[in-house]
């Protein structure tokens, strides 16, 4: 979960607050790290991957769309540009 946490720039008890309502809704659940007992590990469920998988569709269909509208070269140096922006470098 930390890493998590640290990927989505949250502290541990936000990012704890946000998970609540992915878990109540039967998308992720929560486990003991095997490996450590003191971490704990996030799961997609079923439906949490039928949703991703779904979701994923989503997206690809919408960033066709924005190519097909923004131009692809366009497209791609806009994308590059925020992924400069987002590094941890900038």
């Amino acid at each position: 979960m930390v890493e998590l946490a640290d990927a989505l720039v949250l502290d541990r008890s936000s990012f704890s607050h946000n998970l609540q309502p992915l878990v109540r809704d039967g998308l992720v659940y929560v486990e003991v790290d095997p490996n450590d007992k003191r971490a704990r590990m996030v799961r997609l469920t079923s439906l949490g991957t039928q949703r991703l998988e779904h979701s994923n569709e989503l997206w690809q269909r919408a960033q066709s769309q924005f190519e097909a509208a923004f131009g692809v070269q366009d497209a791609k140096d806009l994308r590059d540009t925020l992924m400069r922006v987002v590094s941890v470098n900038f």
